[in-house]
């Protein structure tokens, strides 16, 4: 299983090798080319911490631990900006245009290793199974998952968006085990996703997760775990670049898997629809002059 994987899924960590955790995978190109006391200086931790951390995911020694590292980072790759503020007032703008497709290129990079066949294919099958889906995305999150609750309609697939503490109380005592709780959230903890996760446990719903951090309250309640690239810090940042491109995609690929469970029926709907839409502009098109 891929190094950069089980780091991120590992939640028996201790507060120093989370410390460790976090930084290599928020910066793994230039960790891998780091020493013990680089990366140790750089993590806030010491050269014993890392050599311990290597040791506990398999890894004889930090240049063992580098080079499975190496292989998943792209060696030769340019340093990314910081992905919190990758630009600042003097930044000329081509730069500034530059970094931000950088980093949602690389969040998009990294995310195919987080998601393996399995898990995505259970995650798929969750929601096939639901007599409804309950998906609670608070902030930019909701944003990004309004295309998702639409495209799921239109399918025929019954959607609650929840992106408010109002709706999260209305749609939370409403929940059974029929349902299925689909927690789209970068930090995996806010107190509207905590109710939810509660009332899924309670009456017995199962829970799928999209969330960067796999030791978050989202995360140990799921059923079926997506993770994200943990760019980014959970609020200290100009914006979602990195994270905002990756929740997408896996919204992105969960659509897609359930559109393919019934493709003919799925296909045929939206030539229909496609074909009704032009009917109905062309209904309203200004007449055409002959003169």
């Amino acid at each position: 299983m891929d190094l950069i994987y089980r780091l991120q899924r590992h939640s028996g960590l201790t507060q120093t090798e989370r410390h460790l955790r976090d930084y290599i995978l928020q910066n793994p190109e230039q960790a891998a080319r780091m020493s013990a006391r680089e990366l140790a200086a750089a993590s806030f931790t010491s050269p014993a911490a890392v050599t311990r951390f290597c040791r506990k995911f398999g890894c004889r020694s930090l240049k063992a631990f580098k080079a499975e590292l190496y292989r998943e980072a792209v060696p030769g790759a340019a340093p990314l900006p910081d992905c919190n503020f990758p630009f600042d007032a003097a930044t000329p703008a081509e730069e500034v245009t530059r970094a931000v497709l950088r980093l949602e290129q690389e969040s998009l990079r990294r995310l195919p290793a987080l998601l393996p066949a399995e898990v995505v294919r259970r995650a798929a099958g969750l929601l096939l199974s639901a007599s409804c889906i309950d998906l609670y995305a608070i902030g930019t999150s909701g944003h990004v998952s309004a295309d998702f609750a639409f495209r799921m309609r239109k399918i025929g697939r019954q959607v609650n968006l929840v992106s408010d503490r109002v709706e999260g109380s209305y749609f939370t005592r409403r929940m059974d085990a029929g349902h299925c709780l689909l927690a789209v959230s970068y930090s995996g903890a806010n107190d509207q996703l905590r109710a939810a996760l509660a009332a899924a446990k309670k009456c017995g719903a199962p829970v799928i997760a999209v969330t960067a951090r796999a030791d978050s309250p989202a995360a140990r309640r799921a059923d079926c775990l997506l993770l994200l690239p943990p760019m980014e810090s959970n609020d200290a940042k100009i914006s979602t670049f990195a994270s905002a491109a990756a929740q997408k995609a896996v919204l992105d690929v969960l659509f897609a898997h359930v559109f393919q469970h019934d493709y003919e029926r799925n296909a045929a709907f939206v030539r229909e629809d496609a074909a009704s839409l032009e009917a109905v502009r062309g209904a309203g098109a200004a007449p055409q002059r002959t003169d």
